[in-house]
This record gives C-alpha cells, sequence and structure tokens, in this order.
C-alpha cells in the first residue's frame, strides 16, 4: 500500500487530496503546522491518516518533521503542497521548507510540488531575496522558485519523478477574496477544481 506524505493538509487542496487518498485506500501523512490546525484533521486521522506537525517558518520544525518521517516506512510520494498566498511566510513556507525536506528525506518513489501559473510573473533573480521570513515575500517568485527546485530534483534525482504542477484556479483560504467572487466556498468539496 502506497504511504504519501500530504503538506498543508488542514484545509484546502491539501485537505481534499488527502481525503481523496485515505478513500482509495492508500496510508497518508497529514500535516498541520502547528496542534490548532491539526484538530481539524481529527476526521481523517480516525479514518488511519498518520499526523505530523510543523511550523514551516521553522526550518527548525522542518527538520524535526524530515527527521520523524525518516524514522518511519518510506514514503511513496510527497506532496509539497503547504503554502501561503502573502506576508512574511512565503519563501520559508512555499519554497525553504519543500527545499529542506526534499534534501534531509530518503528519495520517495515521486515527488509533486504545487506551483501556480503566477510563476509566470515570477522574477528570476536571487539577489535580494529574504530567505529567513524577515520582510513580505513575492508568491510569484516563490512560485517560479519551487517550479525550479522541482526541475532540479528531476535532474539530480533521475530516477524519483518529480512534478511541479498547476493546478488552476482554485478558491481556497490562502487566496482572501478571490473565492468570494465566484461565489465558491473553500470549504465545498465540489468546487475544488472549478475554474471562474
Amino acid at each position: 500500500m502506497s504511504r504519501i506524505l500530504v503538506t498543508g493538509s488542514a484545509d484546502g487542496l491539501g485537505r481534499a487530496a488527502a481525503d481523496a487518498l485515505l478513500s482509495r485506500g492508500r496510508q497518508v501523512v497529514v500535516h498541520a503546522r502547528n496542534p490548532q490546525r491539526a484538530k481539524g484533521l481529527d476526521g481523517l486521522v480516525a479514518r488511519g491518516a498518520e499526523l505530523v506537525v510543523a511550523d514551516f517558518t521553522d526550518r527548525d520544525a522542518v527538520r524535526r518533521m524530515a527527521t520523524e518521517l525518516s524514522d518511519g516506512a518510506p514514503l511513496d510520494a510527497v506532496i509539497h503542497n503547504a503554502g501561503v498566498w502573502s506576508g512574511r511566510a512565503v519563501m520559508p513556507v512555499n519554497v525553504i521548507a519543500p527545499y529542506l525536506l526534499t534534501a534531509l528525506m530518503p528519495a520517495p518513489g515521486r515527488l509533486v510540488y504545487l506551483s501556480s501559473s503566477s510563476h509566470f510573473s515570477g522574477q528570476p533573480v536571487l539577489q535580494g531575496v529574504d530567505w529567513q521570513g524577515f520582510s513580505p515575500g513575492s508568491y510569484a517568485d516563490s512560485k517560479l522558485y519551487v517550479t525550479a527546485l522541482a526541475a532540479m530534483v528531476a535532474r539530480l534525482r533521475p530516477g524519483t519523478p518529480s512534478n511541479a504542477v498547476d493546478p488552476g484556479w482554485v478558491p481556497t483560504n490562502g487566496r482572501p477574496g478571490r473565492a468570494g467572487r465566484s461565489g465558491a466556498r473553500s470549504s465545498d468539496p465540489g468546487m475544488a477544481c472549478r475554474r471562474r
């Protein structure tokens, strides 16, 4: 049975992916950034999901999570879904955490990085980027960097499929104000793939 990690699975796309994988009989490891958000995963845990908690703005927490997962059964896939739309956490959560998890854990059978069409407006300039999260980061730049990370991993680990995927416009809690314009609610699983 496949064992799959889905980061950022407390709501939105991550929760929908974790729920769908559990429904298909997969072993799923769900992730939340703190104990309060983890409580929202009780239903998935009751159905058999494993739970890991780590704040991706804290590099030491990401390292601890990588160690915890490496000490368990091998992962068949990692879906790097956790992400933020704006603020100081953009680079640490959207780029650094997926990089650290990829570098510190044994290679799974497949890596999937959630990107966005916003990566087309990202700037391929590393000078001046605040990787520590002391100042707000650019969402578009973060999605360009994570897309480049997926391509780099595919080159460095030819035996591990590595893909950056753009799910299209999805009304989630991470994109404030957008859901209201379409009338969709992020808690409505039937809206997960609807495009405006």
